[in-house]
């Protein structure tokens, strides 16, 4: 198919909104691709056939006897000699934390990966065993990002090779300090422009350069969320400024890309760029396809929690579910 599925079920729907194919944010499939990138970083990152040796293996494993960023003397090591590693997991730290109390989870697939990430990066929690490896299909990135996890933390059990052993722990610590975040998020509609340009930010100062530059490489060919059509959803992120959001208000009035882009040209995406930047008048059909009121435009942004016509687009907005997720089941 020449032009791609996705392109050609819009042209057929017409007036659709534009199919949401992940993220992240590189995560909605696979956070862009992203630990796909990872699991193909050869030599140092494991390949399928480590999963399925740990899959077999599993009867013999103890999980309660796990190995994490505080009882590995080479992590122990890597983080006490790294700033930015340290500030990095203690965000992880806190928001695995946060997220694991609210319990808002799809499934439950989406609660082990944080529990494995939480429990990686040191915090606290029951020594309940770990559930049991279940199917890996080559779609179903969140089941590798399970599989490092656990591999990591009971490696000390499993008949490794050095440079397995250090594959899985470089994906193991992506996965953790940065990737679950972003995977959590990820159907979180409104949130993805920001998150995309938030994760390119972390990738650039993450101190493994080697993994953040393929993870950044993958991230750049999946950019959906900061096209002109889907910045508009940005314009419902609690976590924008009022100032910022008052730029992107301005931005609608700018005039459209010549160009039918579907996705942005991550190349020419730099770390500076804000979220004004990518809004231009074609961003209002983003409120035309969500059937919004866009009234609450006129107000000034520190206004708009409280009007009605606002909360009422930005629920529509957070109904908009992600196409690939609905594509993530079972776990390992």
């Amino acid at each position: 198919m020449v032009q791609g599925a996705c392109i050609r079920i819009e042209q057929e729907l017409d007036e659709a909104w534009p199919l949401v194919g992940l993220p992240p944010s590189c995560p909605r499939g696979d956070p862009q691709g992203c630990l796909r990138s990872q699991t193909r970083l050869s030599p140092l990152v494991p390949d399928i056939g480590i999963f399925k040796r740990l899959r077999d293996r599993w009867s013999f494993v103890d999980s309660s006897q796990r190995e994490t960023v505080e009882t590995s003397e080479d992590l122990v090591e890597f983080f006490a000699t790294n700033d930015t590693a340290i500030k990095l997991k203690d965000d992880a730290l806190a928001f695995l934390k946060e997220a694991l109390m609210s319990k808002n989870h799809p499934r439950e697939d989406y609660e082990e990966l944080l529990c494995l990430s939480y429990l990686f990066l040191g915090g606290e929690g029951p020594a309940k065993p770990f559930r049991r490896p279940g199917a890996l299909h080559p779609a179903r990135w969140m089941a590798k990002a399970i599989y490092c996890l656990k591999l990591q933390m009971l490696k000390s059990q499993l008949s490794l090779t050095g440079r397995e052993k250090a594959g899985v722990e470089r994906v193991a610590l992506l996965v953790a300090l940065v990737y679950c975040k972003q995977w959590h998020e990820a159907s979180i509609s409104v949130k993805a422009p920001l998150n995309d340009v938030l994760f390119l930010e972390i990738l650039k100062t993450y101190p493994d350069q080697t993994v953040a530059k393929a993870a950044e490489q993958a991230l750049r060919r999946h950019l959906w969320y900061v096209s002109e059509e889907n910045a508009g959803l940005a314009f419902f992120d609690s976590r924008i400024d009022v100032e910022e959001k008052k730029q992107m208000v301005k931005a609608l009035d700018k005039p459209a890309s010549k160009k039918e882009l579907k996705r942005l040209e991550g190349k020419k995406m730099t770390m500076s760029s804000s979220l004004s930047t990518f809004v231009t008048s074609k961003t209002r059909s983003s409120f035309q396809k969500l059937d919004a009121d866009e009234g609450f435009l006129a107000k000034d942004p520190a206004l708009w929690e409280k009007d009605d016509r606002f909360k009422d687009a930005r629920k529509r907005a957070l109904g908009l579910r992600v196409v690939n997720d609905a594509a993530e089941r079972g776990s390992p």
